[in-house]
Order: C-alpha cells, then sequence, then structure tokens
C-alpha cells in the first residue's frame, strides 16, 4: 500500500489529501452537531414524575412551527389525565370526570370565551387546544438576520384547577412535558422553570431546584422555556453554499483579471462561463434552508459583495471580447 501512495504523482496525493481532511472534518462537524441532552432531560422528567402524586395532569405541549420573521410560535396543548379519579383516558382524547380549567399565557388562544382560559365540562370527551405564543420578555436579542445563528425562547406559563363534589375550586395538580417532534430546519429543546422566577431553571442534579419546581406543580402552575434555534444540518448545508458562492467568486477573479492583463484570450467560453456563474450565484441564494429573507447577515457580508464582483468581471470580459478583434473562439 505505501509502495503505491509513492508511486501516486504528486498532485493527486494532494488531492487525497484534501479529501481525507475534508471528510474528517465533515465527520466530526456532523458528530458535534448531532449531540442532544435528550438522556438529560428524559432522566428530569423521570425524576419529577416520581415525586409528584398519581392524581395529576400531565400537560404535553407541542411546537408546530415557528415564524422567525414575527417572533411567534404555533404550539398545542395535550392534557392527559394520569388516574381515573381525574379523568379516563382514550386514544386520542381524554374525559375529565370533574369541571376542570387549564389556563395558558399566550397571545392568541382559542377557548370559546376569547380568552386563554380552556375549560373542560365533566363527563364530556375533549381532546387538544391550539395557542400562538410570543417571544419570551427579555429573551436574547436574536432574530432572523443572524441566520442561521438565529435563537428564538418562548415561555408558555400553565396553571389548572377543578370543582370538587362539593363545588370548591381545588389546585390541579400538573407537569409539563414535551412531546415536540422535529420542525423544518429547527431543532426545539423543553426546558422546565419556576413560575416565580423563569430564569431559574430546574436541573436534574439540583435538588433545590427540583423541590421548588415540585411545589409549584403540586399546586397546579408551571412554566416551560422552548429554545429554539437552526438544526445541525441546515447549518451544514448554508456553510456548504456559502462555500460554493466563495468557489465561484474565486474562479471568476483570477479569469477576468487575466483577461483584463492580456494574459488570457477573452474567448466565447469564457464569457459564457462568467455569465452562468452569475446566475447560478442566484440560484444558490435560493437554496438556502427555511427560506430566509433578503437581507440577513450572511447577505450583506456574502451574497451581495460575491454577486456584485462576479457581475463586474463577468462584464469585464464581455467588454473585451466585444473590443478585442485579434482573437478567435
Amino acid at each position: 500500500m505505501f509502495t503505491y501512495w509513492r508511486n501516486i504523482h504528486p498532485g493527486g496525493k494532494r488531492i487525497i489529501s484534501v479529501l481525507v481532511v475534508m471528510c474528517l472534518v465533515y465527520i466530526g462537524s456532523m458528530a458535534a452537531l448531532s449531540q442532544s441532552n435528550d438522556d438529560n432531560t428524559r432522566a428530569l422528567d423521570d425524576k419529577l414524575s416520581r415525586l409528584l402524586p398519581q392524581e395529576r395532569l400531565n400537560v404535553y405541549t407541542k411546537l408546530i412551527s415557528v415564524d422567525p420573521l414575527k417572533g411567534e410560535a404555533l404550539a398545542r396543548i395535550e392534557p392527559w389525565p394520569l388516574d381515573e379519579s381525574l379523568g379516563f383516558r382514550y386514544r386520542s382524547g381524554w374525559m375529565p370526570v370533574h369541571d376542570m380549567s387549564i389556563h395558558v399565557d399566550a397571545i392568541v388562544g382559542a377557548s370559546s370565551t376569547g380568552d386563554n382560559l380552556y375549560k373542560f365540562k365533566r363527563n364530556v370527551p375533549v381532546g387538544g387546544f391550539d395557542v400562538i405564543l410570543d417571544e419570551q420578555s427579555g429573551s436574547p436579542a436574536s432574530n432572523v438576520s443572524w441566520y442561521p445563528l438565529d435563537v428564538y425562547t418562548f415561555e408558555i406559563p400553565m396553571s389548572g384547577s377543578y370543582l370538587d363534589v362539593n363545588g370548591a375550586t381545588q389546585d390541579l395538580p400538573i407537569l409539563p412535558l414535551d412531546y415536540t417532534k422535529s420542525i423544518d430546519t429547527f431543532k426545539v429543546t423543553m426546558s422546565h422553570a419556576l413560575w416565580t422566577n423563569s430564569k431559574e431553571l430546574i436541573h436534574s442534579n439540583n435538588s433545590k431546584t427540583i423541590g421548588n419546581a415540585t411545589r409549584e406543580y403540586r399546586t397546579g402552575i408551571s412554566s416551560s422555556i422552548f429554545n429554539v434555534n437552526r438544526s445541525g444540518s441546515t447549518k451544514v448545508l448554508t456553510v456548504i453554499i456559502l462555500l460554493s458562492m466563495l468557489t465561484a467568486l474565486g474562479s471568476i477573479i483570477p479569469m477576468a483579471f487575466l483577461v483584463a492583463t492580456r494574459k488570457r484570450p477573452p474567448t466565447l467560453s469564457a464569457l459564457t462561463w462568467g455569465a452562468a456563474l452569475t446566475f447560478s450565484m442566484i440560484g444558490l441564494r435560493g437554496l438556502f434552508p427555511g427560506s430566509p429573507p433578503l437581507g440577513i447577515l450572511i447577505d450583506k457580508v456574502v451574497y451581495f459583495p460575491a454577486l456584485l464582483i462576479t457581475l463586474i468581471c463577468s462584464l469585464s470580459i464581455l467588454i473585451g471580447w466585444s473590443y478585442r478583434e485579434d482573437y478567435v473562439n
């Protein structure tokens, strides 16, 4: 094998070395971007579940879509009783045995009364409901301009109560859980937070925060923090597209320079190549996943300058081709 490697032309060795380095960088990048804290999240959910009574309502939240321009997210809330003393479970819904209510602090809800208080009548089969969330107040200033490094934070405070057999209002123990599957181009992670202090997140190795959270959950109040950022695949594809733009730019600049300094003839093939690069640059912009709007940071730093320089180089080749008559195609 080493004998075969020594017999390879130096140019071939360089190409093979570059390909090996690119493969290693790609594998390492994908491995790093694929890291997740699902195990820690499940461990925390299991610990909270063991510390809470069985007579509770698990409230599952699913983020369906995110609108980066508005800073809003559409979420579906699915209550799910764990004990028949609160309700009966069906395959796609449930039936409460008490009159219950769940309040979700959202900017737009779908309750029949026009507010965010969702009431469930006893012995009436029900399902979930949809709400529109706004970005968390005081969240870090990150918007779609930072694509694909944009981050969005949504807080979902909830509270629950029910009427007992005497008609008195009682606290409804709840446990907020996440069942978001996936959102196109986005990665979603949920964290438990305190109702009284949303900046204090719950950690599985912090018994104090777990104790504070379970006390709130027992009284029927909870708060969940959803962090939304671009997925690893989105970031990788964006980088590949940017590299393609820079490669096109790097190929047209030397060509235009050589033609302008009369070291290479302004042939029709060179003109065709320059025009093709210009129009391909426009097509590459439409390949960004998630269809980010024009004017984001990578447009200002890479796309707009690359497109402008490519256009100027193509025009310079066109001018040279138009005025030089001593060259043939």
